[in-house]
């Protein structure tokens, strides 16, 4: 308004406003007083007043529309990262993800309301660093001055609507008339409809599209303050009239409905008792479990537990904890669903239901199966010969056999029954997990050409058979074998279909899973603002994932943001006390392989012991195995071990022309490394030549830079090994036509390792390149 000049009047249209439309309604009631002045023009409506100066609204935007002399600009709430960047403002802390998510929620991004809600949170002293916590559920209660707000609105309406819109409030957001024709005493329809259009009207609520008879509240805030206005008894009833009416009127769809059924059941508990909280919270959590949603699944089935607690297992109970169980597999709360299953277990054997146990001991989910191997194994005691049952619980057995050091075997003479029986059946669901878990046996064997072969028949299955789980180890084990053997491009390709397929499921697992595959590609192409983007999107889903925290690591140091690498490096050593042996092999490795970036050798120790609990264990599989060796490997290079460096160089030179998952480099460069620390500088410069090779070809060029330098630098050491008297130099005695070949062939692998490291912006290999430089130069 300040800016504006000359004669002209500022005009402000506004199309549709009503009482709770958002920054508007702050800007007309700053403005109110000064609607007079000749500069300034208010057309439209606020609060029921016209505010046209000088022609009715309709008649002007017509006008206007034929001049084109304005633009439209829709105005929407706050969206979702809005709300949270504004408490962090207003608090001064980083609010907690529940905060946020119930903050916009109630508000639904209302500016007006999130601003009221926020500051009686920091009134009450609820966003302080000392009593913020990032608890899963927060209660965000509704500030006095927007029930003021929304009470003046609701008290222009009759008495009449504003009882028929309180019962509403308690079916809930979302209500239909025929609904309220059951619950309202004493009116017609007509009237009814009447009373409806009243709060039409005031835009209380609006009519749902495309639903006759269906309406909304056009805010959750409107409902909470008419909900909030009846006494807890009242309520109660009411919650157990709607269930009645609900009965009545959905008895023949009453799945469709269970979702509000269950709602009200357990508002209502004390006056019907827990029956049919129970009956409906099972049909709603199936519903929500079968749609994915595993959340709102778990909170029902456990809302329906929580009635039967201190009562012996049932078939009735037994049935939601088994559904329960899948819900907690999928949120990652692998304790309480290992808990739930083993106990089910257990029921339906001593209850004699042999066909219900084989059925927990045959659920796909990958981290279900090797916790639970023991079960499984009695499984296949129980399970009759030749049977389906028979067949689904050698597909798990054998993938947990070969989650063991000498399991490969076992594990696929395991797989070949269970395929004999899917083949002799003519089932293709069992062929395609059974196919898919044996690909997966052969990654964590390092035989990956035959793990490619199978997840590619595995692929082709799954056109055949809707099977999210398998389909999912399938393309990611394709994507890894081929990252792994240097074809980005197709590994990228089976990486899209798998976050597809992951998000699909909606499994917080193999959500972070899924962007594995993609985040390595892009770590060793060096791109360096995808890989945090992906890894965002990971820690996002799991934060206590190591094997996500270990590629922030690795991506920070090489970037040269230590402060931050550290950050997580700390982070990842905090999870000791839950790792799987992966994880301590990921532990092993990646303490070294910081070291060699920074320069620094410490925490040697806890890699040390990190690598011995991995090749002791029996548990340990060779993927594993060679993981704790690749940390032992470059502990040795450091200290100038020849002895160690000459033990794990034979443990690793049969996984030459690979790269590695999890922590990202190639074999044939730890190869060329450790032959160097053992004397063996010609064996050395072979492997450094396949390295070279290898990240060429894959386009590995983070790699291609730490292989140039490494290269250069056991080539300078040859140099300075040569002994001049042993070599005919081409002048005399005064040089070696060796020597002089080794430092040029040094210094063009420097100037190409400079040239990529700073352009991808490796300081600490730059920094390295450079020094190596000085010395060359010296």
């Amino acid at each position: 308004l300040n800016s504006a000049s000359g004669s002209q009047p500022l005009v402000v249209i506004l199309d549709n406003l009503h009482w709770a439309d958002k920054p508007t309604l702050l800007l007309l009631e700053f403005l109110a007083p000064e609607l007079a002045n000749s500069r300034l023009m208010v057309i439209g409506t606020y609060r029921d007043v016209d505010l046209s100066r000088q022609h009715p609204l309709s008649e002007t935007l017509g006008e206007l529309t034929r001049e084109r002399l304005f633009e439209r600009v829709l105005l929407r709430g706050l969206s979702r990262q809005d709300v949270d960047r504004f408490i962090e403002m207003v608090s001064g802390i980083t609010p907690p993800r529940g905060l946020v998510q119930a903050v916009y929620t109630q508000t639904e991004g209302n500016p007006l309301f999130v601003t009221e809600v926020v500051r009686l949170l920091v009134q009450e002293g609820e966003l302080s660093r000392e009593t913020v916590s990032d608890r899963d559920s927060w209660d965000v209660r509704i500030p006095e001055g927007v029930r003021e707000v929304i009470g003046k609105r609701l008290n222009r309406l009759s008495e009449r609507c504003n009882q028929t819109l309180t019962i509403a409030s308690v079916i809930g957001r979302e209500f239909e008339t025929q609904q309220l024709a059951h619950l309202v005493d004493d009116m017609t329809d007509d009237r009814l409809l009447e009373v409806l259009e009243e709060g039409l009207a005031a835009r209380v609520i609006e009519e749902m599209l495309d639903s006759v008879g269906v309406y909304q509240f056009t805010h959750a805030l409107i409902q909470q303050t008419l909900f909030d206005e009846l006494t807890t008894t009242r309520r109660v009833r009411l919650h157990a009239r709607i269930i009645q009416v609900f009965e009545e009127l959905y008895k023949d769809s009453i799945e469709a409905h269970a979702v509000g059924l269950a709602y009200h059941a357990a508002e209502a508990e004390s006056v019907i008792g827990p029956e049919k909280l129970v009956r409906y919270g099972k049909l709603a959590g199936d519903r929500a479990l079968a749609a994915y949603a595993y959340e709102e699944a778990s909170n029902h089935f456990q809302r329906a537990l929580a009635t039967k607690q201190r009562l012996p297992i049932d078939a009735e109970t037994a049935d939601i904890m088994s559904s329960l169980g899948s819900a907690q597999l999928a949120m990652n709360q692998m304790a309480e669903a290992m808990s739930n299953l083993r106990n089910l277990f257990d029921y339906y054997i001593e209850s004699g239901e042999i066909d219900r146990a084989l059925a927990i001991a045959e659920h796909p989910h990958a981290d279900f199966i090797v916790p639970m191997a023991d079960v499984i194994a009695r499984a296949v005691e129980l399970a009759p010969p030749d049977s389906l049952h028979m067949g689904r619980v050698l597909c798990n057995h054998g993938y947990a056999l070969s989650y063991t050091r000498d399991g490969y075997e076992p594990g696929l003479q395991a797989y070949e029954q269970a395929l004999a029986i899917a083949r002799r059946l003519g089932d293709k669901s069992l062929e395609l997990r059974t196919v898919a878990n044996s690909g997966n046996t052969d990654s964590l064997h390092h035989h990956w050409q035959e793990c490619l072969n199978k997840s590619l028949r595995a692929i082709e299955l799954t056109g055949l058979v809707d099977d999210p789980h398998s389909k999912l180890r399938a393309h990611l084990w394709a994507a890894y074998s081929l990252y792994v053997m240097g074809e980005p491009d197709r590994a990228s390709a089976h990486a899209s279909e798998l976050v597809k397929t992951a998000e699909a499921l909606r499994d917080q697992v193999w959500l972070a899973r899924s962007l594995s595959p993609s985040t390595a590609v892009a770590a060793m192409k060096g791109d360096w603002e995808a890989v945090r983007r992906l890894s965002d999107q990971e820690l996002a889903v799991s934060p206590r994932e190591p094997q996500v925290n270990c590629s922030r690591v690795i991506i920070e140091y090489e970037s040269g943001n230590f402060g931050a690498g550290e950050a997580f490096l700390i982070r990842l050593m905090q999870f000791s006390g839950a790792l799987s042996l992966r994880d301590e092999a990921i532990k092993a490795c990646i303490i070294p392989l910081v070291s060699r970036i920074t320069g620094r050798a410490d925490r040697f120790d806890l890699a040390e012991a990190a690598a011995s609990e991995c090749l002791s264990s029996p548990l340990s599989v060779p993927r594993t195995a060679t993981l704790a060796r690749v940390g032992l490997a470059l502990m040795a290079m450091e200290r100038g071990d020849a002895e160690a460096a000459k033990e794990q160089y034979a443990a690793l030179e049969s996984r030459k022309g690979e790269a590695s998952i999890f922590v990202l480099f190639s074999y044939d460069r730890i190869l060329g490394l450790l032959a160097q620390t053992m004397g063996n500088l010609n064996d050395s410069a072979g492997h450094f030549d396949d390295a070279l090779t290898f990240c060429r070809r894959a386009g590995y060029v983070t790699e291609l830079a730490w292989s140039l330098c490494d290269y250069a630098d056991m080539l300078l050491e040859r140099s300075n090994s040569v002994r001049p008297e042993l070599v005919e130099g081409r002048h005399g005695s005064t040089g070696s036509p060796r020597t002089d070949e080794n430092r040029t062939k040094a210094v063009a692998m420097l100037d190409e390792s400079l040239a990529i490291s700073t352009e991808l912006g490796m300081r600490p290999l730059m920094e390295r390149v450079l020094s190596r430089r000085e010395i060359l130069k010296a």
